[in-house]
């Protein structure tokens, strides 16, 4: 129900800046596509801007080392 919730309304900047990064990060876009099967995944990456913003720093932080 609360993703549900979160996909009614304007989506915030940080879910913005989530799925702009899925088109740019394979392994971001993995996630999100995975949370549909999953959905309590996405407490530790979607709904909290700092966990999502801790989650991008570390996957582009990850992508730049490659």
């Amino acid at each position: 129900m609360k993703w549900t919730n979160a996909m009614l309304g304007v989506p915030p900047e940080h879910v913005l800046n989530l799925i702009g990064a899925a088109g740019q990060l394979q392994p971001v876009a993995d996630r999100f596509a995975n949370g549909f099967d999953s959905p309590a995944d996405f407490d530790n990456f979607f709904f909290d801007p700092e966990k999502t913003n801790a989650y991008l720093a570390q996957v582009s932080g990850a992508a730049s080392a490659a």
